[in-house]
């Protein structure tokens, strides 16, 4: 896989804290490590990484962003699809505002994302990631319309609708923003978001569908839990990660 860098684009206007940024492109084949469980890891250990771009929760990792954001490029992870009840921010939901739990993960549950609440807490989200230094974010979660999974009966244009919200705010914000899962709204989005973020391509032998990112330039981060499988499908450019088969993502490496 080639490696690149990610690319900075757009005029600094100010000296806002929010504004002082340019965003971030990340142009196919770029070099990506992801590790949501670490938050007992120092900044200096993912400067050691091979990997230009980092994708870290924002929450847990906040502390050290900015510091990291000097020698990294990086994207700041929450989940804009579901209420999970450890957040600091979990109590500014409404009752209303979540249904049922995602299956296997206890204590988080899938959102209303018409809710007008919602989308208050996730503009609030995004603007604490460009505050605290992180060059896009990676919401995830949103796609709560694949078999009804959310409980609210809604279907894929929703969640188009809040995707394009997501993405408002983040531009707004100076980040770029990625899509995460949701294969069957890539055509409708991918002029909104600036890469994609895939768990289990290979496995789920759903790697094809990212044609359009390719096409567009815009790089398809891949992470495959435990399946060594570094192949490219034809049209496509990924960025692949091979993760421990737990789905534990709490150790840097494993790029292909």
């Amino acid at each position: 896989m080639r490696y690149i860098t990610p690319i900075l684009f757009g005029t600094l206007a100010s000296a806002n804290a929010l504004t002082t940024r340019a965003t971030t492109a990340f142009p196919a084949g770029t070099v990506f490590d992801i590790v949501l469980q670490g938050s007992d890891i120092v900044a200096s250990t993912y400067e050691k990484s091979s990997s230009p771009v980092i994708d870290i929760d924002l929450e847990d990792n906040e502390d050290i962003i900015a510091d990291l954001a000097k020698s990294k490029t990086v994207i700041c992870y929450f989940s804009a699809g579901s209420r999970e009840d450890w957040r600091s921010d979990a109590g500014d939901f409404a009752a209303a505002d979540y249904g049922q739990g995602l299956e296997g993960w206890e204590g988080e549950n899938w959102l209303d994302v018409k809710s007008e609440n919602v989308k208050s807490i996730m503009k609030a989200r995004i603007e604490r990631a460009a505050k605290a230094g992180c060059h896009a974010v990676d919401p995830d979660n949103v796609d709560g319309y694949n078999g009804n999974q959310a409980g609210f009966g809604y279907d894929a244009s929703a969640y188009v609708t809040y995707i394009k919200y997501l993405a408002s705010v983040a531009a707004t914000n100076n980040l770029s923003i990625g899509l995460k899962n949701a294969i069957e709204v890539i055509d409708d989005v991918v002029d909104s978001v600036q890469f994609a973020v895939n768990e289990q391509c290979h496995a789920f032998k759903e790697c094809s569908s990212y044609e359009p990112f390719t096409t567009a330039n815009k790089a398809v981060f891949n992470i495959e839990y435990g399946l060594d499988d570094c192949s490219d499908p034809t049209g496509v450019n990924l960025s692949t990660v091979v993760k421990s088969a737990d789905e534990t993502l709490d150790a840097l490496g494993g790029q292909c």
